[in-house]
């Protein structure tokens, strides 16, 4: 992540991992709601994600990574950054695919849990991108479909740093 989290590069993993879970596939108890369950059920009752609102906002809505604040807001920072950067779908940056995504995959009859993952930015333009995938299977042990989300990022030690858009 580089120039974003700076010595906190090691959280990224953890912050991950926390949007996995918050969109994880459903767990099949009553005792279990949550994951995208839980995220349906908030989304009709507060839109946290709506067209002209940043994923930015609507992630910091949600409280993750508030067990170290700086890394938090250094990951903040760097969501924020991601209407700067294209994406694979037609006419929307990266942001807005992004939350354009998640509200048609929340308002599904059948919603599709959400992968979040990360891809290298270094190397060819196309790598310079968020890549939102409609259906895949990300995750080889589970025999689930994902919405997936790819971030660009790339390390604080690449010679040549890639720039949104670039």
């Amino acid at each position: 992540m580089g120039a974003f989290m700076k010595e906190h590069d090691i959280y990224v993993g953890s912050m991950l991992d926390e949007l996995n879970l918050r969109f994880a596939p459903p767990q099949g108890k009553e005792t279990h709601f949550g994951g995208i369950q839980e995220m349906v059920a908030l989304q009709k009752e507060f839109k946290i994600f709506k067209k002209g609102r940043s994923f930015r906002t609507s992630i910091s809505a949600l409280s993750l990574g508030t067990w170290n604040h700086d890394a938090k807001n250094r990951w903040l920072a760097y969501l924020a950054t991601l209407s700067k950067y294209e994406s694979n779908v037609p006419k929307q940056n990266g942001d807005s695919a992004i939350v354009s995504a998640i509200i048609k995959n929340l308002a599904a009859k059948d919603p599709l849990p959400i992968y979040f993952a990360s891809h290298d930015m270094r190397g060819p333009k196309e790598n310079n991108r968020v890549i939102v995938t409609a259906k895949g299977r990300p995750v080889f042990y589970l025999e689930l479909d994902y919405l997936t989300i790819s971030l660009p990022m790339q390390p604080l030690t690449a010679k040549n740093p890639a720039r949104p858009g670039k």
